[in-house]
């Protein structure tokens, strides 16, 4: 697998992103409590919608609805049309949210305070959910970013514990992975049945995770201008990768090749 550096993005100061077009990317600005569409091609912020409370995590659902996180315990749905974005309703949750992902239309929601994982209908009507007490284990320390793949695997990365934990849709628990090089995983992506990108935020890595052997690859570092990588997302059609880098405030795209 070969990876080449592409273009840098700026949009403020971002803390997590969403392709959610061919051309077009999602960023959350945490600083700004903002959300913007960005051309992905020429770099530039197409149109902003400022949440009522600071941006976390973000996905996307089809027919142009995407949902973010709010810092407390809020998801905020948001409207993506014609090069625009608008705020729609609000769901009220009674415990602190932090993860969100999407599976056609349902959405997935990792939290702490008790630590789990739900899933749950777009109304936030409950479909099933894992905590440590359901698993039996503590499977579960801080599982801060969510994704998934078509077939129904579920995907938790968790930073305090450095590992990345597999679940069925159902939300039983498949698989736990820990290796050296995902140390403080933090955002991940499902490129393909058995390939996960994870971010390495303490490493400065980008690291392959084959979900079937459960062997690792780095793919691209320090060498390739990772500093700091918490959150990414991936484009099929154009097969590109957009990292958000931490301390440097900017979103650098990588094509594969």
């Amino acid at each position: 697998m070969k990876i080449q550096r592409d273009q840098d993005i700026t949009a403020g100061r971002p803390t997590d992103i969403a392709v959610v077009s061919p051309t077009e990317i999602l960023v959350c600005d945490r600083t700004s409590k903002t959300v913007s569409l960005v051309d992905s091609i020429r770099g530039r912020v197409v149109a902003t919608v400022s949440t009522p409370g600071r941006p976390r995590r973000i996905c996307v659902f089809p027919e142009g609805i995407s949902a973010v996180t709010l810092e407390g315990k809020k998801v905020q749905f948001i409207k993506v049309g014609q090069g625009a974005l608008t705020l729609d309703r609000v769901l009220q949750f009674d415990k602190e949210i932090y993860g969100i992902a999407s599976l056609n239309n349902i959405l997935i929601l990792s939290f702490y305070n008790p630590c789990g994982i739900e899933m749950m209908t777009l109304e936030g009507k409950v479909i099933c959910s894992v905590d440590n007490e359901k698993a039996g284990r503590q499977d579960f320390h801080n599982p801060v970013y969510l994704t998934n793949y078509k077939d129904g695997h579920i995907f938790a990365s968790d930073c305090d514990v450095n590992t990345v934990t597999k679940l069925d849709s159902r939300l039983n628990v498949i698989r736990t992975y820990t290796d050296p090089s995902l140390q403080s995983p933090s955002g991940i992506i499902s490129i393909s049945r058995d390939q996960l990108l994870v971010c390495s935020c303490h490493n400065h890595r980008i690291v392959l995770l084959n979900t079937r052997t459960g062997n690792t690859t780095v793919l691209l570092g320090k060498q390739d201008g990772i500093s700091w990588p918490y959150a990414m997302s991936y484009c099929h059609t154009q097969r590109k990768l957009f990292v958000v880098l931490g301390l440097l405030s900017k979103i650098q795209a990588y094509k594969f090749v």
